[in-house]
Protein backbone atom coordinates (compact mmCIF):
# COMPACT_ATOMS: atom_id res chain seq x y z
CA UNK A 1 0.00 0.00 0.00
CA UNK A 2 1.23 3.69 -1.14
CA UNK A 3 1.11 5.98 1.94
CA UNK A 4 0.57 9.59 1.92
CA UNK A 5 1.35 11.77 4.55
CA UNK A 6 1.30 15.88 4.95
CA UNK A 7 4.46 18.26 3.16
CA UNK A 8 6.78 18.70 6.43
CA UNK A 9 9.91 17.48 6.63
CA UNK A 10 10.16 16.99 10.29
CA UNK A 11 9.72 13.17 10.34
CA UNK A 12 11.49 12.01 7.49
CA UNK A 13 13.49 8.89 7.67
CA UNK A 14 16.56 10.59 6.40
CA UNK A 15 18.00 6.95 4.95
CA UNK A 16 16.29 7.37 2.03
CA UNK A 17 18.48 9.19 0.90
CA UNK A 18 21.34 7.67 1.15
CA UNK A 19 20.88 4.35 0.35
CA UNK A 20 19.75 2.23 -2.84
CA UNK A 21 16.14 1.12 -3.19
CA UNK A 22 17.78 -2.27 -3.92
CA UNK A 23 19.14 -3.14 -1.19
CA UNK A 24 18.71 -4.62 2.05
CA UNK A 25 20.96 -2.75 4.37
CA UNK A 26 20.94 0.36 5.39
CA UNK A 27 24.92 1.38 4.01
CA UNK A 28 25.41 4.50 2.29
CA UNK A 29 27.83 2.66 0.46
CA UNK A 30 26.23 1.76 -2.93
CA UNK A 31 24.64 5.16 -3.23
CA UNK A 32 28.39 6.37 -2.12
CA UNK A 33 29.63 4.73 -4.72
CA UNK A 34 27.28 5.34 -7.54
CA UNK A 35 26.95 9.43 -6.70
CA UNK A 36 30.95 9.33 -6.88
CA UNK A 37 30.61 7.83 -10.56
CA UNK A 38 28.12 10.10 -11.82
CA UNK A 39 29.64 13.22 -10.47
CA UNK A 40 32.73 11.98 -12.39
CA UNK A 41 31.09 11.61 -15.54
CA UNK A 42 28.67 14.98 -15.03
CA UNK A 43 32.26 17.36 -14.27
CA UNK A 44 33.61 15.32 -17.16
CA UNK A 45 31.01 16.56 -19.85
CA UNK A 46 30.73 20.31 -18.19
CA UNK A 47 34.24 20.38 -18.76
CA UNK A 48 34.59 18.88 -22.48
CA UNK A 49 31.64 21.57 -22.82
CA UNK A 50 33.43 24.40 -21.31
CA UNK A 51 36.60 23.91 -23.56
CA UNK A 52 34.97 23.07 -26.56
CA UNK A 53 32.66 25.85 -26.34
CA UNK A 54 35.14 28.71 -24.92
CA UNK A 55 32.56 31.35 -25.90
CA UNK A 56 31.70 33.93 -23.56
CA UNK A 57 27.93 32.58 -24.62
CA UNK A 58 28.65 29.18 -23.27
CA UNK A 59 26.67 29.95 -19.55
CA UNK A 60 23.95 31.80 -20.91
CA UNK A 61 22.06 28.64 -22.54
CA UNK A 62 19.85 26.51 -20.94
CA UNK A 63 21.85 23.23 -21.79
CA UNK A 64 24.71 24.91 -19.50
CA UNK A 65 22.70 25.36 -16.29
CA UNK A 66 21.10 21.69 -16.89
CA UNK A 67 24.98 19.80 -16.50
CA UNK A 68 25.58 22.65 -14.06
CA UNK A 69 22.44 21.74 -11.63
CA UNK A 70 23.29 17.91 -13.14
CA UNK A 71 26.78 18.06 -11.31
CA UNK A 72 25.22 19.91 -8.38
CA UNK A 73 22.83 17.58 -7.51
CA UNK A 74 25.49 14.55 -7.36
CA UNK A 75 27.96 16.13 -5.70
CA UNK A 76 25.65 17.26 -3.59
CA UNK A 77 24.15 13.35 -3.20
CA UNK A 78 27.78 12.32 -2.89
CA UNK A 79 28.01 14.94 0.01
CA UNK A 80 25.17 13.67 1.76
CA UNK A 81 26.92 9.81 1.21
CA UNK A 82 29.84 10.60 2.85
CA UNK A 83 28.01 11.94 5.95
CA UNK A 84 26.14 9.16 6.18
CA UNK A 85 29.27 6.98 6.08
CA UNK A 86 30.73 9.19 8.74
CA UNK A 87 27.53 8.48 11.46
CA UNK A 88 26.70 12.80 10.61
CA UNK A 89 23.33 11.93 10.27
CA UNK A 90 20.36 11.14 12.59
CA UNK A 91 18.12 8.51 11.74
CA UNK A 92 14.86 10.70 11.49
CA UNK A 93 14.45 13.97 11.90
CA UNK A 94 14.36 17.56 9.96
CA UNK A 95 17.16 16.80 7.23
CA UNK A 96 20.26 19.17 7.16
CA UNK A 97 20.37 21.57 5.23
CA UNK A 98 23.28 19.47 2.96
CA UNK A 99 20.25 17.21 1.97
CA UNK A 100 17.79 20.01 1.70
CA UNK A 101 20.10 21.40 -1.09
CA UNK A 102 20.79 17.88 -2.63
CA UNK A 103 16.86 17.06 -2.53
CA UNK A 104 15.39 20.36 -4.18
CA UNK A 105 18.31 20.11 -6.94
CA UNK A 106 16.92 16.33 -7.77
CA UNK A 107 13.75 17.77 -7.76
CA UNK A 108 15.16 20.86 -10.34
CA UNK A 109 17.42 18.73 -12.57
CA UNK A 110 15.75 15.62 -13.30
CA UNK A 111 12.62 17.16 -15.15
CA UNK A 112 15.18 19.89 -16.16
CA UNK A 113 18.12 17.35 -17.77
CA UNK A 114 14.95 15.11 -19.57
CA UNK A 115 13.49 18.34 -21.15
CA UNK A 116 16.65 20.00 -22.55
CA UNK A 117 17.09 16.59 -24.15
CA UNK A 118 13.34 17.04 -25.70
CA UNK A 119 13.84 19.93 -26.69
CA UNK A 120 17.03 19.49 -28.23
CA UNK A 121 16.39 16.72 -29.93
CA UNK A 122 12.82 17.93 -31.26
CA UNK A 123 14.10 21.60 -32.08
CA UNK A 124 17.26 22.17 -32.24
CA UNK A 125 19.18 19.10 -33.27
CA UNK A 126 19.01 19.92 -37.29
CA UNK A 127 21.81 22.50 -36.53
CA UNK A 128 24.07 19.58 -35.56
CA UNK A 129 23.19 17.14 -38.49
CA UNK A 130 26.69 18.42 -40.09
CA UNK A 131 27.98 15.64 -37.30
CA UNK A 132 28.93 12.44 -38.22
CA UNK A 133 29.15 9.32 -35.68
CA UNK A 134 32.78 9.60 -35.92
CA UNK A 135 32.78 13.65 -34.75
CA UNK A 136 33.55 14.01 -31.27
CA UNK A 137 31.16 16.94 -31.28
CA UNK A 138 28.91 14.64 -32.07
CA UNK A 139 29.27 12.73 -28.87
CA UNK A 140 29.39 16.20 -27.31
CA UNK A 141 26.00 17.04 -28.06
CA UNK A 142 24.53 13.53 -27.23
CA UNK A 143 26.82 13.89 -24.24
CA UNK A 144 25.02 17.12 -23.23
CA UNK A 145 21.40 16.08 -24.56
CA UNK A 146 21.46 11.98 -23.74
CA UNK A 147 23.45 11.22 -20.81
CA UNK A 148 22.19 14.08 -18.85
CA UNK A 149 19.20 12.74 -18.74
CA UNK A 150 21.05 8.99 -18.53
CA UNK A 151 22.32 10.33 -15.67
CA UNK A 152 19.45 11.43 -13.81
CA UNK A 153 17.18 8.57 -14.18
CA UNK A 154 20.01 6.42 -12.86
CA UNK A 155 19.63 8.13 -10.09
CA UNK A 156 16.12 8.20 -9.92
CA UNK A 157 15.46 4.55 -9.79
CA UNK A 158 19.03 3.11 -8.01
CA UNK A 159 18.56 6.05 -5.32
CA UNK A 160 15.37 5.89 -2.92
CA UNK A 161 14.87 9.65 -2.57
CA UNK A 162 11.79 10.63 -1.88
CA UNK A 163 9.23 12.73 -4.65
CA UNK A 164 6.73 14.94 -3.15
CA UNK A 165 3.79 16.15 -5.60
CA UNK A 166 4.02 19.66 -3.50
CA UNK A 167 7.56 20.27 -4.64
CA UNK A 168 6.69 20.64 -8.14
CA UNK A 169 6.79 24.77 -8.04
CA UNK A 170 10.65 24.23 -7.89
CA UNK A 171 11.68 23.11 -11.51
CA UNK A 172 8.60 25.46 -12.34
CA UNK A 173 9.88 28.40 -10.39
CA UNK A 174 13.76 27.82 -11.82
CA UNK A 175 12.01 27.92 -15.62
CA UNK A 176 10.40 31.43 -14.47
CA UNK A 177 14.07 32.17 -13.41
CA UNK A 178 15.47 31.18 -16.93
CA UNK A 179 12.38 32.56 -19.11
CA UNK A 180 13.01 36.54 -17.43
CA UNK A 181 16.82 35.70 -17.04
CA UNK A 182 16.87 35.05 -21.17
CA UNK A 183 14.51 38.32 -21.55
CA UNK A 184 17.10 40.59 -19.88
CA UNK A 185 19.85 38.92 -21.65
CA UNK A 186 18.54 39.53 -25.22
CA UNK A 187 17.06 43.19 -24.18
CA UNK A 188 20.50 44.28 -22.85
CA UNK A 189 21.68 43.41 -26.47
CA UNK A 190 23.04 40.05 -25.41
CA UNK A 191 23.48 37.61 -28.31
CA UNK A 192 23.91 33.98 -28.54
CA UNK A 193 27.40 31.89 -29.60
CA UNK A 194 26.84 32.90 -33.26
CA UNK A 195 25.75 36.79 -33.19
CA UNK A 196 22.26 36.08 -33.18
CA UNK A 197 19.83 38.60 -31.39
CA UNK A 198 18.78 35.81 -29.04
CA UNK A 199 19.63 32.72 -27.39
CA UNK A 200 17.58 30.28 -28.99
CA UNK A 201 15.01 31.16 -31.69
CA UNK A 202 12.09 29.38 -30.36
CA UNK A 203 12.55 31.75 -27.06
CA UNK A 204 12.97 35.30 -29.28
CA UNK A 205 11.44 37.85 -26.84
CA UNK A 206 11.64 40.26 -29.93
CA UNK A 207 8.26 38.42 -30.45
CA UNK A 208 6.80 38.21 -27.18
CA UNK A 209 3.52 36.37 -27.80
CA UNK A 210 5.37 33.43 -29.65
CA UNK A 211 8.06 33.01 -26.34
CA UNK A 212 5.83 33.46 -23.58
CA UNK A 213 3.33 30.38 -25.31
CA UNK A 214 6.22 28.53 -25.64
CA UNK A 215 7.10 28.98 -21.63
CA UNK A 216 3.91 28.55 -21.00
CA UNK A 217 4.33 25.17 -23.04
CA UNK A 218 7.75 24.13 -21.82
CA UNK A 219 5.94 24.39 -17.87
CA UNK A 220 3.01 22.20 -18.91
CA UNK A 221 5.74 19.74 -20.50
CA UNK A 222 7.68 20.03 -16.70
CA UNK A 223 4.21 19.53 -14.71
CA UNK A 224 3.97 16.49 -16.55
CA UNK A 225 6.95 15.12 -16.35
CA UNK A 226 7.41 15.98 -12.44
CA UNK A 227 4.40 13.75 -12.47
CA UNK A 228 5.77 10.88 -14.16
CA UNK A 229 8.93 11.35 -11.94
CA UNK A 230 6.42 10.99 -8.75
CA UNK A 231 4.79 8.09 -10.55
CA UNK A 232 8.40 5.99 -11.28
CA UNK A 233 9.24 7.04 -7.14
CA UNK A 234 5.92 5.90 -6.10
CA UNK A 235 6.26 2.19 -8.24
CA UNK A 236 10.37 1.73 -7.70
CA UNK A 237 9.29 2.08 -3.88
CA UNK A 238 6.72 -0.35 -4.32
CA UNK A 239 8.70 -2.70 -6.00
CA UNK A 240 11.71 -2.11 -4.09
CA UNK A 241 9.66 -2.97 -0.80
CA UNK A 242 8.31 -6.48 -2.45
CA UNK A 243 11.73 -7.10 -3.29
CA UNK A 244 13.88 -5.64 -0.80
CA UNK A 245 12.17 -5.18 2.33
CA UNK A 246 13.54 -4.94 5.85
CA UNK A 247 12.39 -4.90 9.41
CA UNK A 248 13.18 -1.08 9.72
CA UNK A 249 11.29 -0.06 5.85
CA UNK A 250 8.10 -1.61 6.64
CA UNK A 251 7.82 1.67 8.92
CA UNK A 252 8.59 4.28 6.38
CA UNK A 253 6.58 6.58 3.63
CA UNK A 254 6.99 5.32 0.13
CA UNK A 255 5.59 8.46 -1.42
CA UNK A 256 4.82 11.95 -0.26
CA UNK A 257 3.21 14.67 -1.74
Amino acid sequence: MVHFTKTSCEDEHLRRFYTSSWQQSDSPVAMLVLRALESAVALGILLWSLIEAAVPQWIVYLTTWGIILVFAMEASGLIVSICALKKKLPEVGKPPWYVMMYWVLYNISVPLAIVVTMLYWRLLSKDGSKYSIHDRYFWLDTSLHGFNAVIVLIEVFASRTPVRLAHIYQPLLFGVVYAVFSKIYQEAGGTGAYGQPYIYKFLDWSEPQSSFMTTIGIAIITIFLYVILWASACTRDVLSRACCSTRHRTTEHSVLI
